[in-house]
């Protein structure tokens, strides 16, 4: 079906897109302070002396701080006036559900890196018989010199069949 005749919500057009590319700082108090939270006891995510006897050269954030980046980067991005992905595929939060997320990592972050954002439209699809319709994307957190450290595909699934209005 022609993208522009689809009567779903999401802007099926946008794939292949880009969002802007979002710089993130990496704070060391701000990781500490995330380990903590979290529980974490391994000393290379809460010690500057332990993650470089770990041969670090700062402390190394936990795997679940991608998804700390992902929201600093949209709010990064709302500040700036510039659309993060949800604004791109026009995602309307009345009828948005969260489908299946897979992170990959390729390398470690450290506190003190600057680091790199964007989440690419891979494509669109339906499912249920129609009753839903998916945005599938591919975030890449990547370091200038290091290249990609994590990157996550998501599944973003918008309700069709509420019976309300759009």
């Amino acid at each position: 079906m022609d993208a522009a005749a689809h009567p779903g919500l999401f802007d099926r057009q946008t794939v292949g897109q880009a969002t802007t590319p979002q710089e993130i700082h990496v704070d060391r108090a701000s990781l500490i302070r995330f380990a903590e939270v979290i529980g974490e006891t391994d000393p290379v995510f809460l010690s500057v002396k332990a993650a470089r006897a770990a041969g670090h050269p700062d402390i190394v954030a936990p795997p679940t701080y991608a998804a700390v980046i992902d929201m600093a980067a949209m709010q990064d991005a709302a500040r700036a006036g510039v659309p993060d992905v949800h604004a791109l595929i026009r995602a309307d939060f009345r009828y948005l559900l969260h489908g299946e997320e897979t992170y990959h990592y390729h390398g470690p972050i450290h506190a003190g890196d600057r680091l790199y954002h964007q989440t690419t439209v891979l494509g669109f699809s339906d499912a249920g018989g129609g009753r839903m319709e998916l945005a599938r994307l591919e975030t890449v957190i990547r370091h200038p010199d290091r290249g990609p450290l994590v990157t996550c595909q998501r599944t973003l699934v918008h309700r069709l069949d509420t019976g309300a209005e759009r």
